[in-house]
């Protein structure tokens, strides 16, 4: 592991301690996700992983409070002087900044990191596993099951909305039919 993405890595589980940031379970989905479209888009992996793991440093789990719904720019903003002080130059903080702030859809991605970034931090909640931990962690903060269950769904058909790349959109597509038929059919 690059001394860039061990940094970020350790520095998101200590922030995720702080605040209750998604479980972390979902961030090593996203992670896993990001080195596979590395690959396959040819993109600088260092830099992929370091935002997914710098993109929740800034969190709430308090369901859509500004904290939450400003998490990206926050995240940015606080990571700044991380990057500073571990010596990551000008262009790669850039493409660092613009991963995070993207990877919820609200400003435009400026590189194709910043796309892959979007499409496996998308995709950890358009998988089984990653829809099952999402709804044990809405459980943890206290939501009764069928709201839980809603509020999954909500996240899978948002993220669903953010995927851009063409592969991603079709296998998040199978995969959200297959979790909608599970949550449909238990009777947990």
């Amino acid at each position: 592991m690059k001394d860039l993405v061990k940094k970020s890595r350790d520095l998101m589980f200590k922030r995720g301690k702080k605040n209750n940031a998604p479980a972390w379970a979902l961030t090593e989905i996203a992670v896993a996700k990001g080195k596979q479209l590395s690959g396959q888009y040819r993109v600088d992996e260092e830099l992929v992983l370091a935002s997914l793991y710098l993109a929740h440093t800034v969190f709430s789990d308090k369901l859509r409070n500004n904290v939450q719904r400003n998490h990206e720019r926050l995240s940015s903003d606080f990571v700044k002087k991380y990057l500073n002080k571990w010596g990551v130059s000008n262009k790669k903080q850039q493409v660092i900044f613009n991963a995070i702030k993207a990877h919820h859809d609200k400003v435009p991605c400026q590189t194709k990191v910043a796309e892959v970034v979007k499409n496996a931090e998308c995709f950890k909640f358009l998988t089984l596993k990653g829809a099952l931990i999402c709804l044990h962690d809405f459980g943890r903060r206290g939501l009764p099951y069928d709201l839980a269950v809603s509020e999954v769904i909500r996240k899978m058909r948002q993220k669903l909305s953010y995927l851009s790349l063409p592969e991603q959109k079709r296998e998040g597509k199978r995969n959200f039919k297959e979790i909608m038929k599970v949550l449909k059919n238990s009777d947990i």
